[in-house]
């Protein structure tokens, strides 16, 4: 579970996001959309599944610009 703070939990299998909604509230004027407005993505980790090895990027600095998909079927 989150634990109140900028973290967001994806877990594969049960397609679940888990998140403090009200760390990251609705953005107005959209459906679904949250953000927080000063946090950034310092670090990301992927972990628990065998097909990958498992992942630490470490602290970005300036933190993370890119883009995470996942896709469901």
């Amino acid at each position: 579970m989150s634990d109140s703070s900028g973290e967001i939990i994806i877990k594969g299998g049960s397609c679940e996001l888990t998140f403090d909604h009200e760390v990251f509230p609705l953005v107005q004027g959209e459906t679904r959309i949250r953000k927080h407005n000063t946090l950034e993505i310092k670090r990301i980790i992927i972990s628990d599944d065998p097909l990958f090895e498992d992942y630490d990027s470490d602290e970005h600095e300036e933190g993370f610009k890119g883009t995470i998909r996942v896709i469901c079927s």
